[in-house]
């Protein structure tokens, strides 16, 4: 038991420089322009501007470079339409409906 324990403690003490943090020596060369024109974007579609930010901060420079040719690629997501939220409700309804008729029991 001690042997394995050892083992497991020197494999532990091993694997510790790989969670080490790396610090680049370098960051990428984002166009200024680039930037301004993607957060622009972002903030026209209802993004705060520190969000927009921070948005733009994380894309790599290739990323970047490919919404800044065109902006209006940047497209909402995650949002529902207002027919989207009437047809979802229906169909709920008439889910719900149909199990109430059928006398399903539930568990």
């Amino acid at each position: 038991m001690k042997r394995l324990a050892l083992c497991l403690l020197g494999l532990h003490l091993a694997m510790v420089p790989g969670y080490a943090d790396v610090i680049p020596s370098k960051y990428d060369e984002k166009d200024p322009a680039q930037k301004q024109a993607v957060k622009d974007r972002l903030q026209v579609l209802g993004v705060s501007s520190s969000n927009a930010e921070h948005r733009v901060k994380v894309l790599d420079a290739d990323e970047l470079a490919y919404f800044a040719q065109n902006p209006e690629r940047i497209q909402p997501a995650g949002h529902l339409y207002w027919y989207e939220w009437v047809i979802g409700a229906a169909v709920l309804a008439g889910i719900t409906i149909f199990a109430l008729s059928q006398n399903i029991k539930w568990p």
